[in-house]
C-alpha cells in the first residue's frame, strides 16, 4: 500500500483550522471547574445541554463537557497554538472534584458530574510532567501542592481496581473511553440482544491492556514529578509500582502467537484474543519492550491485513470477523461511538510517536501522510473535523466539528513538512530544476 499524495497545501490548511478551532475549545473558569478548561468540541457552548433529556453526544455527537483524556492530550498539544499553563488548569480542575477515597469523575461540566461512577483516566501525572518537562519545572512549588492529592487519586486504582494478580481491570467499557470495544465486551457479546444467557457480561472483572499500560505510565510519571520535589518515599515506591505492573503486563498479557497484547479473563484464565487498538498500548505508552514492539509494529500495525488501511491505522484489525466502519457501535446505543474499525487520530499519532523512537521514521511519515488525507478530505468535503473516519474510503463518520485529541495531528503536520523540507533539499543537489515542483 503506498503513500497517500499530500501537498504543502494540504498540510498547512489542516494546521491553520486545527491551531484556529482548537482555541474555541477553551473555556475561561465558571462554576465547579475554578480554572480554564477544555471541551472535544469546538466552536461550542460548554454545558449546554446539561439539562437535556437526550445529550448532544448521543443525538448529534457534540460533547459539551471536559472529558478525562480528552483534555489532558488536548492540554498537552495546547502549547502548539500558544496556549500556556493549561495541563495545570486541568489537572488542578479534575483535582478539584475529588472525594475522600481519591475517586476523580471522569466527565465534568461547570454545573454537574456526567458518567456517575466512572474514574479519570489516568493520565494527569502524565499531563502534569510533560508540562513541567516543557517548561524547566518552573512551577514546582505547585506541583509539590498536588502529590497528595495525585497519590490517593493512583491509590484509588490500587484499592478497587487492583487484582489479586497486580493488573487492573476497569469499571465498565465505557470507563475505558473505547466505548464498544469488544476486547471487553468479548466477541459472544454480539449475540446479547438475541440471546441474554449467551454469556455473562463482565464488567469490573477483564484485567485490561490498556488500563495497565496508561497506569504503568502513570506510576512512573508520579515517581517523577514526587522525585523533584524530594518526596522520595513516593518516587521510590511508584518507581517500584511501575516496574512490578510492567513486568505483569509482560508476563501475563502479551499472545506470542498473536503478536500483541491481550485482555485477560482473572475467572477462567482465559485471554480475549482479538486484534484491537487497545491490545497495542503496551508498545505505545512504552511499557512493551523494544522486542516485542518491533514484532507488533511489523506483524500488526504495519500489516495492511490488519491494521494498515489506505487512511490511517483502523481501531480493529480488517481481519477480525466483526470489525466494521458504521457510525456508531452495536445493538443501536445511542451513546456508543465504534472503535472497532474505523481510523481515529490519537492512536495514529501515538503510533507515529512510538514508530520515531524506534527508528522507524519511513513508516512513521506513511502512516502521518495518510492521516493528514483522511482529515484534509474532511475539511474539504464538510468543512468540519470529526471523531473518526472509514479507514478504506475516509468517509466521515460521527461527531462533526471534533477537535479534543485531533489537535496532536499538529505534530504529524510538523513530520511530513519535514520530510518535505529534506525532500526538497535532496532534489536541490540531484537536479536543481525539480526543486520547484510541488512536494509529494
Amino acid at each position: 500500500m503506498s503513500n497517500r499524495r499530500v501537498t504543502t497545501s494540504d498540510v498547512t490548511l489542516l494546521q491553520h483550522h486545527l491551531s484556529s478551532k482548537a482555541l474555541t475549545c477553551l473555556h475561561e473558569p465558571e462554576g465547579m471547574l475554578p480554572y480554564h478548561f477544555v471541551i472535544p468540541t469546538y466552536d461550542a457552548v460548554a454545558g449546554a445541554d446539561d439539562d437535556d433529556a437526550l445529550p448532544e453526544r448521543s443525538s448529534v455527537g457534540h460533547y459539551l463537557q471536559m472529558y478525562d483524556w480528552d483534555a489532558c492530550l488536548f492540554a498537552q498539544a495546547a502549547h502548539r497554538i500558544g496556549i500556556d499553563g493549561l495541563p495545570l488548569s486541568v489537572v488542578r480542575n479534575f483535582l478539584a472534584l475529588q472525594q475522600s477515597n481519591g475517586f476523580i469523575p471522569r466527565t465534568v461540566s461547570p454545573a454537574q458530574i456526567w458518567d456517575s461512577g466512572d474514574v479519570c483516566k489516568p493520565f494527569l501525572c502524565q499531563t502534569l510532567l510533560a508540562e513541567m518537562e516543557k517548561t524547566g519545572w518552573a512551577e514546582r512549588s505547585v506541583v509539590a501542592t498536588l502529590l497528595d492529592g495525585l497519590n490517593r487519586y493512583l491509590e484509588y486504582f490500587q484499592n478497587n481496581r487492583r487484582h489479586t494478580s497486580g493488573l487492573y481491570c476497569w469499571r465498565n467499557v465505557l470507563e475505558s473511553g473505547i466505548d464498544n470495544n469488544l476486547a471487553l465486551l468479548a466477541p459472544q457479546e454480539a449475540l446479547k440482544d438475541e440471546n441474554q444467557t449467551a454469556v455473562t457480561f463482565p464488567d469490573g472483572r477483564l484485567l485490561a491492556t490498556d488500563l495497565n499500560s496508561y497506569l504503568c505510565a502513570e506510576f512512573r510519571a508520579f515517581s517523577r514529578l514526587a522525585s523533584s520535589c524530594r518526596r522520595h518515599d513516593l518516587a521510590q515506591r511508584y518507581e517500584q509500582l511501575g516496574s512490578d505492573l510492567a513486568r505483569a503486563i509482560e508476563e501475563l498479557l502479551w499472545d506470542d502467537e498473536l503478536g500483541m497484547y491481550v485482555n485477560l479473563d482473572p475467572v477462567t484464565g482465559e485471554t480475549v484474543r482479538l486484534r484491537c487498538v487497545s491490545g497495542l498500548m503496551p508498545v505505545l505508552f512504552g511499557v512493551a519492550s523494544d522486542h516485542r514492539s518491533r514484532r507488533a509494529m511489523q506483524e500488526n500495525v504495519l500489516n495492511d491485513e490488519h491494521f494498515l488501511r489506505p487512511y490511517g491505522v483502523a481501531s480493529m484489525a480488517a481481519s477480525e470477523p466483526l470489525s466494521h466502519q458504521s457510525a456508531r457501535g452495536l445493538y443501536g446505543r445511542a451513546i456508543v461511538c465504534n472503535w472497532n474499525g474505523p481510523v481515529w487520530v490519537l492512536p495514529n499519532v501515538l503510533v507515529v510517536r512510538t514508530l520515531l523512537r524506534l527508528n522507524m521514521r519511513k513508516a512513521a511519515v506513511n502512516i502521518a501522510r495518510r492521516v493528514i488525507a483522511v482529515m484534509v478530505k474532511s475539511l474539504r468535503e464538510t468543512g468540519v473535523l470529526h471523531e473518526n473516519y472509514n479507514a478504506d474510503t475516509g468517509k466521515q463518520l460521527w461527531a462533526p466539528k471534533f477537535m479534543s485529541w485531533n489537535i496532536t495531528a499538529l505534530e504529524l503536520c510538523d513530520l511530513v513538512a519535514q520530510n518535505q523540507t529534506v525532500n526538497i533539499a535532496r532534489q536541490r543537489q540531484l537536479a536543481p530544476g525539480l526543486a520547484h515542483q510541488p512536494a509529494a
